[in-house]
């Protein structure tokens, strides 16, 4: 495994943990004063990070940075969404269609072939979502969230918009932008937005209390760990982009479901069944077997 995919396991890990606490804390708190605190924090540690590296760009990169940007955040606002719908491992375990979107568009650029092998994969992976949500569709379901088709639809959507992530942080590379760079063009229109809608939302809430007495029920203390973990998570994913094939660091991504299993379980956004489990080791396989294939 070459260095530039162990930034890879790093930035899955760090996703793994800010999406499971992310979930927590937008099903607990005003989930828009999340957002802007979380997106504040993960701003400051960039800056901080590039004041000790390196931040560059060229005025011919500034347009893919901008447009990097925009996509990005449509992204996360229909991934944040679909929380509200249905359950963080499912969700996470959705996002891996993205690895064999990816593979469709490098097929179609030449990169690789769509074999016999490819459509099973796909086949296997679509069966294990099917087994993953059975249960929760029942009428006795025993599933924290009630599952609604909205949330299929918003998380899809986000897959669709963050597809185009990884290459265009690779032009943006190739027209002189750092990974600092391209992340900072995400928080100059994340920040605002974000401090915009909780600003908004506070006006039609009023002032609510959050301060708690145990640290993990504090919003402040929640905001922090996620801001951090979301530093890490885009540093490192996209350097990781930036220098290994795209649909390699996907996959390597995709990992995270078991991750996300066990810590929306943790959390007690999920529950536990055999089924459960079994759907997501089928789609782990899929994937797995797309890596080794």
């Amino acid at each position: 495994m070459s260095d530039y995919r162990y930034t890879a396991v790093i930035a899955t890990v760090s996703n793994s943990f800010c999406d499971a606490i992310l979930d927590y804390s937008v099903n607990r708190f005003n989930y828009q004063k999340v957002l802007f605190l979380t997106c504040l924090v993960a701003f400051i540690g960039q800056v901080i990070i590039g004041l000790f590296t390196d931040i560059s760009f060229t005025s011919a990169s500034s347009l893919y940075i901008i447009i990097h940007a925009f996509l990005v955040l449509i992204g996360y606002i229909c991934f944040i969404r679909s929380l509200e719908f249905i359950p963080i491992a499912l969700v996470g375990l959705i996002e891996t269609s993205s690895l064999f979107l990816t593979f469709v568009i490098d097929a179609i650029v030449g990169y690789v072939n769509i074999s016999f092998y490819f459509i099973s994969m796909l086949v296997l992976f679509i069966f294990s979502i099917f087994l993953f949500t059975e249960n929760c569709l029942e009428k006795s379901s025993d599933c924290v969230k009630k599952i609604k088709p909205v949330g299929f639809v918003l998380i899809m959507l986000s897959v669709i918009f963050y597809l185009a992530a990884p290459y265009l942080i690779k032009i943006s590379n190739h027209y002189g932008a750092n990974e600092i760079a391209i992340n900072l063009g995400y928080y100059f229109i994340a920040v605002p937005y974000f401090c915009f809608q909780y600003l908004k939302s506070s006006k039609n809430i009023g002032h609510i209390s959050i301060v708690k007495t145990k640290c993990w029920n504090n919003l402040y203390v929640l905001c922090l760990i996620i801001g951090s973990l979301e530093t890490l998570y885009y540093i490192f994913e996209t350097f990781s982009f930036i220098n290994d094939a795209p649909t390699i660091v996907i996959i390597i991504e995709q990992m995270r479901i078991f991750l996300l299993f066990i810590l929306s379980v943790i959390f007690g956004t999920d529950k536990f069944t055999i089924k459960k489990f079994i759907a997501l080791i089928l789609g782990s396989i899929s994937v797995t077997g797309i890596y080794f294939g």
